[in-house]
């Protein structure tokens, strides 16, 4: 599932990137980020509250 999350999120971003809806350095900015938030160990906080959100809000 991982993987597959990461390969539709960088889809994504590619084509945002693409049509200029995002400019590149937004997209880096936001990729630098994730970095940041995953080295100072916020990650888990951030993966527990989207699960509770998508299985309580999703049929």
């Amino acid at each position: 599932m991982n993987a597959t999350l990461l390969i539709l999120l960088a889809t994504v971003t590619v084509l945002l990137v693409r049509s200029g809806e995002i400019r590149t350095w937004h997209a880096v900015t936001v990729g630098l980020l994730g970095v940041y938030l995953d080295r100072a160990h916020w990650t888990d906080p951030v993966i527990y509250a989207v699960t509770w959100l998508l299985t309580t809000h999703t049929p």
